[in-house]
């Protein structure tokens, strides 16, 4: 049972964001429920939104790039919005591949509900088919010192973790994955966020802390063991300290920490430092998928 003092804190009509995607997707609302419609109706409303709005009309790719997280992560689609040809303008300008991008991309056109797209489709299997042996994702970098393609290399855990939120995703939409198992094992073997040569130290700094909101190359944990649960894992042993390490984050009334943030995120979530409602709302889903 949720705490009630958290559920209140997140349903407050001051970050209606949040609402909405706590009713949604936290306590499973329908989507023609009045609470929901209210909700919706209030975040059109709001600054947050049109800020996101306006994101859309800049000309560089990755205010756009970051407008579409937005709207993904306040549990928004394209039924809510009218914005197929922006979209399709930052497919145009991308081609699915904005830098290290292109999972997170895929992963936010898939929770807006592109994924019926058939250009969609077929980028998110072109990718998923890119796995790699140790069941991770390759570095995109060009620079032969960096990413020589005549050499082995280890995957990237950055950008495995975008393909992490993709597959969860599209498991909640019941696509088929075909390396889901790969792609979670990939995880599992390294206690979800930890080196395989040395289990004690975090692969990646954010992957350890409440990163948020999530980028090309930084999710936080709080994200990662969500994925996880959706995929049917979090209850696995490999993720106990993960979960230790996300519950150094919890505070007075079950409110979680945001760890830390980017200088200019892709909206406006926290200080990092304080409790913040997506890290817990985020926390309170992957345990109760757990």
């Amino acid at each position: 049972m949720e705490n009630n003092i958290v559920l209140s804190w997140l349903l407050e009509e001051d970050n209606p964001e949040v609402k909405l995607r706590t009713l949604t997707e936290y306590l499973e609302y329908s989507e023609e429920s009045q609470e929901v419609r209210q909700a919706k109706a209030e975040l059109f409303e709001a600054p947050i939104f049109h800020q996101a709005v306006e994101m859309l009309t800049y000309e560089k790719i990755w205010p756009r790039y970051d407008a579409l997280t937005a709207f993904a992560e306040w549990g928004l689609t394209r039924k809510d919005l009218n914005i197929d040809k922006e979209v399709a303008k930052v497919i145009e300008d991308s081609g699915f591949k904005p830098m290290c991008g292109e999972a997170l991309l895929l992963r936010n056109l898939v929770k807006l509900g592109y994924y019926e797209e058939e250009n969609v489709r077929t980028e998110i299997y072109a990718a998923l088919d890119k796995i790699k042996e140790d069941g991770g994702f390759g570095c995109l970098s060009k620079s032969k010192k960096i990413n020589d393609p005549k050499l082995p290399h280890k995957s990237c855990a950055r950008i495995t973790a975008n393909y992490l939120l993709l597959i969860a995703e599209m498991k909640l939409k019941g696509m088929e994955i075909p390396c889901e198992k790969e792609l979670v094992q990939y995880f599992l073997k390294r206690n979800v966020i930890f080196r395989t040569d040395n289990p004690q130290m975090v692969v990646v700094e954010e992957m350890g802390n409440t990163f948020y909101p999530m980028d090309a190359v930084k999710v936080g944990i709080q994200n990662t063991l969500y994925a996880l649960t959706v995929l049917g894992a979090g209850q696995s042993e490999q993720c106990d300290k993960a979960w230790e390490r996300l519950e150094e984050k919890r505070a007075e009334e079950d409110k979680y920490i945001l760890g830390k943030s980017k200088t200019i995120p892709s909206f406006k979530a926290g200080k990092p430092g304080k409790v913040n409602k997506w890290v817990t709302l985020y926390a309170l889903m992957a345990k109760k998928g757990r």
